[in-house]
């Protein structure tokens, strides 16, 4: 073997050894690894929950830029009722109301109801007011319907007319200038004349993000209509089943997505309640209709359960009796 050769073979195991000790003495000066401890695996998983949590209903939170509310005046409202519909732009149908007591302007309302042959099915033959369509205008215009109708809305009761100009949501105004001022302004001329018809509606916080809602109207001492809804909050946080979160600002009679767990359509029990007490002309008579009775047997009675929605509304539907026998329609 040559010298270079020898000489090489010895300066290489002399930096290899010192190569090892320098490792060696760096693994001994690293500190020792933490070990989890119960209080800290806790922790993570707190986080881990609390980020899932807010990552969910994020999800439902949509359009956060645009704000309307859609609750009712909460307690009785009541007064000469006036309303008139009519459909319009393409067959869409447009309802106003107004109610007034004394010469005061208590309640208006507008709706739309969709035109039967709308483009996207989803949305044909359907209510606006209450249900999804305007969390959808709203993520392709930027404005949803409801917002333009709510503001004017506000400005007839505040300023005590029905008439002349409005401000407006831009990107929700062709509803407004071509259904609802037309219809206010008929409403505005059949107000000169008295009314036979009355309205009672009334309002009430339920709990858990659920305003229940009852509107009765007669013509003389006539019950000619009762609809009876339930509103989910304007914020998902004031819902505690996060199987309704997303039904935020909607209504379960509205809203075209919402699963009735009594297996049989919130609309049409409600439709249903409707026609019953207009023929039998008994507010709390819920004799035969569905969801009313515990069966037990979905497949001979088309429910299970009896629907919490019915108790709901006989509290209100007993309270609009007593006003009604105040004001000497019974």
């Amino acid at each position: 073997m040559s010298r270079f050769l020898k000489k090489f073979m010895v300066l290489s195991s002399v930096f290899l050894l010192a190569a090892c000790q320098d490792s060696a003495d760096a693994e001994s000066e690293k500190p020792e690894e933490e070990v989890a401890t119960e209080d800290d695996t806790e922790k993570k998983d707190e986080t881990v929950d609390a980020t899932t949590e807010a990552t969910t209903e994020g999800a439902y939170i949509r359009n956060t830029e645009l704000e309307w509310s859609a609750q009712p005046e909460l307690g009785l409202v009541k007064g000469d009722y006036y309303s008139t519909k009519e459909r319009f732009r393409q067959g869409h149908e447009g309802t106003f109301e107004l109610v007034q007591s004394d010469n005061e302007i208590v309640h208006v309302q507008f709706d739309e109801q969709t035109r039967p042959n709308y483009y996207n099915r989803f949305y044909q033959d359907v209510p606006k007011r209450l249900s999804e369509y305007n969390f959808d205008m709203g993520d392709k215009k930027g404005a949803a319907w409801i917002e333009s109708v709510v503001l004017v809305e506000d400005q007839m009761l505040e300023e005590q007319r029905v008439t002349g100009d409005f401000d407006v949501v831009s990107g929700a105004s062709n509803s407004i200038e071509q259904s609802m001022l037309p219809l206010a302004e008929k409403i505005d001329e059949m107000r000169s004349q008295p009314t036979s018809e009355s309205y009672y509606g009334i309002a009430e916080d339920l709990g858990n993000g659920l305003t229940a809602y009852l509107k009765v109207i007669l013509d003389g001492d006539t019950i000619t209509e009762v609809r009876y809804d339930e509103i989910f909050a304007d914020d998902p946080k004031d819902i505690e089943d996060p199987k309704l979160k997303p039904f935020y600002r909607q209504s379960k009679y509205e809203s075209v997505s919402y699963d009735e767990p009594y297996r049989i359509g919130f609309n049409v029990q409600m439709d249903a309640l409707n026609e019953k007490v207009v023929e039998t002309q008994d507010l709390l008579d819920l004799s035969e209709l569905p969801a009313i009775d515990e069966t037990g047997d979905y497949k001979s009675a088309g429910f299970t359960v009896r629907n919490d929605s019915c108790d709901n509304y006989l509290a209100l539907a007993e309270k609009i009796q007593d006003e009604l026998k105040a004001d000497g329609h019974l």
